[in-house]
C-alpha cells in the first residue's frame, strides 16, 4: 500500500506540475487592410503611372507580419499594345523599393499573389506601376481601379 501512494503521489505530482510547465500553441491575432486607387494618367507613349497603397501607421498594429498580398489590376483603355505591371513593396518611412516583381505583361483584369513580401512589416507601402506601349494619349485612368489587399499577423 505504500508503493501505491508513492506511485500516486508521483503521478499527481506530475500532472500538477505538468500544465505549467507545458508550452501551449500562441495563436496569433490577424487583421487585414485593403486599399482601391484610381488609375493615374499616363501622358507619352513608354510613360508608366505608380500607384501607392498603404493604411494609416497608427491603424495597425506593432511588430505585424504579412503572411499573404493580393493585387487585382485593370488595364488601361487607351488601345496600348501592350501594358506591363510591376509590384513593389517600400519599407515603412521609405520612398524607396526595397522589394519588386518582375514585370508582366496583361492583356485583361488580372489578380496577382505576391508571397516575396510574406513575413514584411504591413504598414510598409504597396506600389503598381503600369508601363504602356502604343495606343493614344494621354491615357486616362477615369473608372479604372486597382485594389491591393494585405493578410498580416501579429
Amino acid at each position: 500500500m505504500f508503493r501505491r501512494f508513492l506511485v500516486s503521489a508521483a503521478l499527481l505530482g506530475c500532472a500538477l506540475i505538468a500544465p505549467a510547465a507545458v508550452a501551449l500553441p500562441a495563436s496569433a491575432a490577424t487583421g487585414s487592410w485593403t486599399v482601391s486607387k484610381t488609375h493615374y494618367t499616363i501622358y507619352f507613349d513608354g510613360g508608366y503611372a505608380t500607384m501607392l497603397f498603404n493604411k494609416p501607421v497608427t491603424s495597425l498594429p506593432n511588430n505585424g507580419q504579412i503572411t499573404s498580398t493580393t493585387v487585382q489590376v485593370a488595364p488601361y483603355t487607351n488601345g496600348r499594345t501592350t501594358e506591363t505591371i510591376t509590384i513593389c513593396y517600400q519599407k515603412l518611412y521609405t520612398a524607396t523599393d526595397y522589394l519588386c516583381t518582375t514585370p508582366v505583361s496583361i492583356t485583361g483584369n488580372t489578380t496577382f499573389s505576391v508571397s516575396a513580401f510574406n513575413g514584411l512589416d504591413p504598414k510598409g507601402t504597396v506600389t503598381v506601376r503600369h508601363t504602356l506601349s502604343g495606343g493614344t494619349y494621354p491615357a486616362t485612368g477615369v473608372g479604372v481601379q486597382d485594389t491591393v489587399t494585405v493578410n498580416y499577423q501579429y
